[in-house]
């Protein structure tokens, strides 16, 4: 019997339909109903009815794909840039992929850091945690449809020199060294770092720590700050310590510029005139 060469195709447009006529509809905005539908090929996790115990998408695609489900011949999504997103596209593309004995727990690490945010990659190995960030950052910004196309193309070949070959393009911020000056209760961590951002935060959690404050070096009478804590279910209210700070820095002569990010408070853009001794006081108690 003579074989028949398939030819793969990717659809990237934001104005697609939430399910795709023809093609693997992956994130563009199925309903519960219709994801549950194994005739329409639709994958999806975000928006209304869906939660963060809902299975992944990459992860339902992934198992569908082993499984030996017959798909179209193309992979519809809105956009390029989330972890899941790229290896879809590279599983999709390349079927081999599929059966390699180390497939499994890339998309299990992929499908945790992209379903429950940027603190996991604390449980990722440090060199593909530094690839994953890069990926990512890789699509930042705006493409045209055959720059766009050209980056999926050599981010799909990272993947695949990865899985088979073991091989890691040089991306992705390289970390920054972490002092830890003092732990409290309840996975509590003051640290130091040149540099404070959500970055530098990945190292802390990778240590077991859950939350706390992540401090800069004195810059004249400023300092750069980042707190965060690791999940909704640890118990730290930076609402309400946004709150204090903001109050607090104040009357340390500062401006009242702290602002909440999810799962990080930032000081000032300037950097926090409040004394560390003080910012402790504040989250020790909140």
């Amino acid at each position: 019997m003579e074989a028949v060469e398939l030819s793969f195709q990717v659809s990237i447009d934001p104005h697609l339909p939430p399910v795709v006529e023809g093609a693997v509809s992956f994130e563009t905005g199925a309903s519960r109903a219709q994801v549950s539908d194994p005739k329409l090929f639709a994958y999806e996790h975000h928006g209304e009815g869906f939660g963060p115990n809902d299975p992944g998408a990459l992860t339902r695609f992934f198992e569908d794909l082993i499984l030996g489900t017959p798909f179209p011949l193309v992979f519809a999504t809105h956009r390029v840039g989330g972890l899941d997103t790229i290896l879809a596209t590279a599983l999709f593309l390349h079927r081999d992929l599929a059966t390699h004995p180390g497939m499994p727990g890339l998309v299990a690490a992929a499908d945790l850091v992209h379903r429950r945010g940027h603190p996991f990659l604390g449980h990722v190995e440090p060199d593909l945690a530094r690839f994953f960030q890069g990926l990512e950052g890789y699509f930042t910004g705006s493409f045209s449809k055959k720059e766009l196309g050209e980056k999926l193309t050599l981010a799909v070949q990272w993947v695949r020199e990865y899985v088979l070959e073991g091989r890691l393009p040089d991306i992705g911020p390289r970390p920054q060294p972490i002092r830890v000056l003092d732990v409290g209760t309840n996975g509590f961590v003051l640290a130091a770092t040149d540099r404070p951002s959500i970055e530098a935060w990945v190292d802390l959690y990778r240590q077991g720590f859950l939350r706390g404050v992540l401090v800069g070096p004195d810059e004249g009478d400023f300092r750069q700050v980042v707190a965060s804590h690791k999940s909704e279910r640890v118990t730290f209210d930076l609402g309400k310590a946004l709150l204090h700070l903001n109050e607090l820095e104040v009357l340390s002569g500062g401006d009242a510029e702290w602002s909440l990010d999810g799962l990080y408070l930032f000081g000032p853009p300037i950097g926090t005139t409040i004394l560390v001794g003080h910012l402790l006081e504040v989250l020790l108690r909140v």
